[in-house]
């Protein structure tokens, strides 16, 4: 059963690096997802050194925000989503974030949460333990396997921990074929992971 949480951060996650992707439903959520991917790309594009840029750049990236908005709350089960985006000549990569309320052991759920015994990986996943200080006690698994459709090798970044404060356990998940892309930017996702913290939705101010 997913439940009703919201993300907060100890420190501001840099807006160069990371977008938080709104996931809109019902009336209007097409308007209402389009106006945000427009304005979204003209601000992450203003914050580019290179001085003035070509309008159809903008276009594009505001078009695959508004893919990823629309597509892949669809696909994939999540409560939260974020892109993460320090360079808008590559791919963003999405990050999804779903939790359920905290049931059992912990670290057989931790063990689900990373995919540690998920069929399919072609090596043993690379399983630390991720603790913070916001979150309590976690995992964090860099695994790699092959795609069943296309046959590439992809590799998924996870991270799990059991949030005792608010009961639930929660995921952070990305997948990717750009395999050493995304394994040479780890320091980058766990210094992410750190700052979070879970807050209930009612203590969420919007500017």
């Amino acid at each position: 059963m997913s439940i009703s949480y919201a993300l907060g951060f100890t420190e501001d996650p840099d807006p160069e690096t990371w977008i938080a992707v709104p996931i809109l439903e019902g009336w209007g959520a097409g308007r209402r997802r389009r106006k945000w991917a427009k304005k979204c790309a003209e601000l992450r594009w203003g914050l580019e050194d290179e001085g003035s840029r070509d309008t159809s750049q903008v276009k594009e990236l505001a078009r695959w925000l508004e893919g990823v908005s629309e597509r892949f709350p669809q696909r994939v089960p999540m409560q939260h989503l974020f892109a993460y985006a320090p360079d808008l000549g590559q791919e963003l990569l999405p990050f999804f974030f779903y939790a359920v309320e905290s049931e059992g052991p912990v670290e057989p759920v931790l063990d689900t949460l990373v995919q540690r015994n998920v069929p399919g990986a072609v090596q043993e996943p690379q399983i630390v333990d991720f603790a913070t200080d916001n979150l309590g006690k976690g995992f964090r698994s860099i695994r790699r396997y092959v795609h069943e459709e296309g046959g590439a090798l992809c590799v998924s970044v996870n991270y799990g921990w059991r949030v005792d404060s608010h009961g639930i356990d929660l995921s952070m998940r990305t997948v990717s074929d750009n395999v050493g892309w995304v394994t040479g930017n780890i320091d980058a996702f766990d210094e992410f992971a750190r700052r979070l913290k879970v807050v209930h939705p009612n203590d969420v101010t919007v500017d």
